[in-house]
């Protein structure tokens, strides 16, 4: 029996190291985006946004010239964007030394600083993806690197597609009105949201008119193209064997850019996958969604009536929005005034993410003080949901 037994002893330590992850990377979430510290040329720790979503990997265009990085221009047939291919030597992510056959381009990122609140410098994706498992663990706020065929397969098995270098899967939307539409839907990381609906599939469904009541706004990319974006609400979202519900939405109207797409319905953004502890394999094409400790969380909405951004110097909370028939428009407060603060609170000592927190609390009592027509003031006032 001892050749039987030393031959399963090697069969397991074969599995065990084929299992084994080539290394583990913190990253924080802010809001409901990833960050994790990337290198380039062996500089200093940056501050990169991990994204599913993004097939480039791309550099503050500030930081290239504070590095001295030399560059050209690139022609790109799919964005607007004014890109820059750099030369460059080396990345790693977290000490973790990536392929040398990444290309990095540099592009203009402060408009979408300005709307996240807080500086940031790069974005990287399926150039990770494409080389390596990735493990995403939204309580630990890790993301686990394996060699392709390898990590965790536990959970819900998805199959998925590789289109624009975006992991695509099939997902199912109930509308209000109870009607079911199927389609092809991203699976982005980095958009901080929970669905949205690419305007060509929007159009089609007639959403707008079967997603309750709305408020829209103004959104930006990575190009600084902007576009219209309505909000509203939908009964239930599936893909897999998950099934999400009671959930706010995002409707584009987009005319350009992958939120134009004809052929993929929508986006599934870190709202909604945050909810799960993820593995992506791109050779297999699978994705499997392990439900994790923010399942069934609810998704709070704007109840204020206000969207905020910081000033183009980062040095200001600005109004950037007042919603029609909302509180803040009731109380009288006007679009680019200056938010001082929040319940007696500073408003530039809070991140934007925790200030968007509490304007989402509908029910709730709300003090903020403006400055708007050459003076402060102060406005209180009771917040309710706008999709209600």
């Amino acid at each position: 029996m001892r050749p039987i037994y030393f031959l399963f002893a090697v069969l397991l330590s074969f599995c065990l190291t084929a299992q084994k992850k080539i290394t583990s990377i913190p990253f924080e979430l802010f809001g409901d985006h990833m960050f994790i510290k990337v290198s380039v040329d062996k500089s200093q720790p940056l501050d990169f946004i991990f994204d599913t979503g993004s097939g480039l990997t791309v550099l503050d265009k500030a930081v290239a010239d504070k590095m001295k990085l030399i560059r050209k221009t690139a022609e790109m047939n799919k964005t607007k964007s004014q890109l820059e291919l750099i030369k460059h030597n080396t990345i790693d992510i977290n000490g973790f030394l990536m392929e040398s056959n990444i290309d990095v381009y540099a592009a203009d990122l402060s408009h979408l600083e300005i709307s996240l609140g807080r500086d940031f410098d790069g974005i990287l994706g399926y150039d990770l993806l494409h080389h390596h498992t990735v493990h995403i663990d939204y309580d630990n706020l890790t993301m686990d690197i394996y060699d392709h065929g390898n990590g965790p397969k536990d959970g819900d098995a998805i199959p998925f597609e590789l289109m624009t270098s975006i992991p695509t899967v099939r997902g199912n939307v109930v509308l209000n009105n109870n009607q079911a539409y199927d389609g092809l839907f991203f699976i982005m990381t980095g958009a901080g949201t929970t669905l949205d609906l690419n305007s060509p599939a929007a159009l089609e469904w007639d959403a707008i008119n079967k997603t309750g009541k709305h408020y829209s706004y103004p959104v930006k990319g990575l190009s600084e193209e902007e576009t219209m974006h309505y909000e509203g609400h939908v009964m239930s979202f599936s893909f897999g064997n998950q099934v999400v519900e009671d959930i706010p939405i995002g409707i584009s109207t987009a005319k350009s850019g992958i939120q134009a797409d004809k052929k993929v319905a929508g986006i599934i953004g870190n709202r909604i996958l945050r909810e799960f502890n993820i593995t992506i394999d791109v050779p297999d094409k699978m994705i499997w969604l392990k439900k994790n400790s923010h399942f069934g969380e609810k998704f709070n909405i704007n109840s204020s009536g206000i969207d905020i951004q910081m000033s183009k110097d980062m040095r200001k909370v600005m109004i950037h929005r007042v919603f029609d028939d909302s509180p803040a428009a009731e109380a009288g407060i006007k679009e680019n005034a200056e938010l001082l603060t929040i319940n007696g609170q500073l408003a530039v000592s809070i991140p934007i993410p925790d200030m968007q927190t509490i304007l989402r609390r509908s029910g709730e009592t709300v003090t903020l003080r403006v400055k708007q027509d050459g003076k402060e003031q102060d406005f209180t006032f009771k917040m309710r949901s706008l999709l209600d």
